[in-house]
């Protein structure tokens, strides 16, 4: 290793502006060197980069196989996004090469986004800032579809940091808390969060609001279909703001049109971005995000600061927090 450790910054201008680079360059530990790589950099100059790194950074990074195994110094892999569908594992097993997703630096922005998707589908806010803006001022008549979301029974898909975080925001508006999980919570945090594991059959049944936020994996993929769909009480909601497959949109919006489930609020879908076809956008019962529900300068400070400090373990010869299939994201 050289003196000064070699962090590189893989990462796509997309989704990583200048503002984002800048708070990352500020906050490089004492001792290490940080260089950046774009996504789309050259073949040759990405290999070379890559192995010479002895730390990446990625977001959302996509280093291939022949990347990987070249890549002889790198300790760690510190992926800044929770998800991690994209990457090839495999790759980085066989290579011996860790790696971490974000350690929930995105659970407090992406719960409360769920929240706000909640909310804005009770109330039909678009409909009234719409309308406003168009120069119409609404009838009562035309507002008696708003509900409360107040002593509603509100069922997490995934019990993960993002789930169990929007289970302390909801206890503020008195829901009751159903959750499915392949891995009960411990009954202490149970019993802090007023928590109860149900079967996913049963969850659906019984939800006023469903949220999701499970990982993408083959086992999740199409996990809500139309099966699932209509198991929901017909005055339900679905709130999404994990990742778009893990719901069969097909079947999704098919129930909504025909009123099968009261409403949905998205901020994931099948295709990003949305095509501008999409018949999700001619719904009046669903509101839409683009993806964005992790994305905060709040969120960005402690995505960076958790890498960082990840990187920073490792380092000093310590074992990485948030190993990717070592715990829940």
């Amino acid at each position: 290793m050289s003196e000064h450790p070699t962090i590189v910054f893989l990462y796509s201008p997309r989704y990583v502006p200048q503002q984002i680079i800048d708070m990352a360059t500020a906050q490089v530990p004492a001792g290490f060197r940080l260089e950046l790589l774009e996504q789309d950099a050259p073949v040759e100059l990405r290999r070379e980069k890559i192995s010479q790194a002895d730390f990446l950074l990625g977001y959302p990074g996509n280093p291939s196989g022949a990347e990987i195994a070249a890549a002889s110094r790198l300790k760690l892999f510190q992926v800044l996004s929770a998800g991690y569908e994209w990457l090839d594992l495999a790759a980085f097993q066989h290579a011996g090469i860790p790696v971490a997703n974000n350690g929930g630096a995105n659970a407090p922005t992406v719960a409360e986004h769920a929240l706000l998707l909640i909310l804005a589908v009770y109330k039909k806010l678009p409909l009234h800032h719409d309308s406003l803006h168009q120069g119409r001022w609404l009838g009562l008549q035309e507002t008696l579809g708003m509900r409360e979301f107040r002593a509603k029974t509100l069922g997490i898909v995934g019990f993960g940091r993002i789930g169990r975080q929007l289970a302390r925001l909801a206890s503020g508006f008195e829901a009751t808390i159903r959750y499915y999980d392949t891995v009960r919570a411990p009954a202490e945090l149970e019993r802090e969060l007023g928590a109860t594991a149900l079967p996913l059959d049963a969850l659906l049944g019984e939800a006023d609001v469903v949220s999701i936020h499970t990982p993408l994996t083959d086992r999740t993929r199409g996990i809500i279909d139309a099966r699932a769909l209509g198991l929901m009480k017909a005055s339900a909601i679905l709130v999404n703001t994990s990742r778009g497959p893990v719901v069969d949109e097909p079947a999704l919006i098919d129930a909504l049109r025909t009123r099968q489930i009261a409403g949905a609020g998205l901020d994931v879908f099948a295709a990003e971005p949305m095509p501008t076809d999409s018949p999700l956008l001619d719904l009046d019962n669903v509101v839409v995000t683009p993806h964005i529900a992790g994305v905060t300068l709040d969120t960005w400070a402690r995505r960076i600061s958790f890498g960082f400090a990840n990187i920073q373990r490792v380092a000093a010869g310590q074992a990485a927090e948030s190993i990717i299939g070592g715990g829940q994201g």
